[in-house]
């Protein structure tokens, strides 16, 4: 009789308990809220139930977290505020590194230009090197002896005006091409810049220095830039 008694008071004991209402726990903490709709019971990924400890109140009774599955405004309150990405992010970028002429001044070191007289299987490419400008003349059939190397006036190889020679003497002076009986030839010239009479440029529109405007004449045979 004893015994039973005391099972007795220890379910009334109990029966209590779980008639209670479910603790409000810190939602990391496994009491408190579960899901909505489950009552309370506490975080399944800390230790509580994913389904409640019980009831069936459609929001739960405990915790912050309300089971939304996103950041309310309650959590990581101490988040710094966004700001906007640097300059270079946000594609300004730091300024093209390439070279550029100086305002002013000759093209960019290393500009070229290629001049072709196909009737005598000759390319004339044409360098940048500072304010100099550097002539390399290769022919593969050209007939054996010396050739005359001009530049010319006009602006292609039927212009009227390309018989005189550019500039009266800035398209004149350049080093003669000699071609052996293989039919070939080749020479190297400098241009330099220090004359501004007879100085040339690369590609800058200059109507004044601008090699690549105008036609090139070895003898009668006539090329132009591409």
């Amino acid at each position: 009789m004893q015994t039973w008694m005391s099972f007795g008071l220890g379910a009334a004991a109990l029966l209590v308990v779980g008639c209670g209402a479910a603790p409000q726990g810190d939602p990391g903490a496994g009491g408190g809220s579960g899901a909505p709709g489950n009552g309370g019971g506490g975080s399944a990924s800390t230790g509580g139930s994913p389904q409640g400890g019980g009831g069936t109140h459609p929001s739960g009774s405990g915790g912050a977290s309300q089971g939304n599955g996103f950041d309310d405004g309650k959590l990581f309150q101490d988040a710094g505020p966004v700001t906007a990405p640097p300059a270079e992010d946000a594609g300004t970028g730091p300024a093209d590194a390439g070279p550029k002429p100086e305002a002013g001044g000759p093209p960019a070191d290393g500009t070229t230009a290629t001049a072709k007289v196909g009737s005598l299987g000759l390319d004339a490419v044409f360098t940048q090197k500072g304010a100099d400008v550097i002539l390399v003349v290769t022919a593969t059939k050209c007939p054996a002896g010396s050739h005359a190397f001009r530049i010319h006036e006009g602006f292609a190889c039927d212009d009227p005006t390309n018989k005189p020679v550019w500039g009266g003497k800035r398209g004149d002076g350049i080093s003669p091409l000699v071609c052996g009986a293989d039919q070939k030839g080749t020479f190297t010239y400098t241009r330099s810049g220090a004359d501004p009479t007879l100085k040339w440029t690369i590609g800058d529109q200059s109507l004044t220095t601008d090699v690549t405007l105008h036609p090139i004449f070895v003898d009668n045979s006539c090329g132009t830039f591409f």
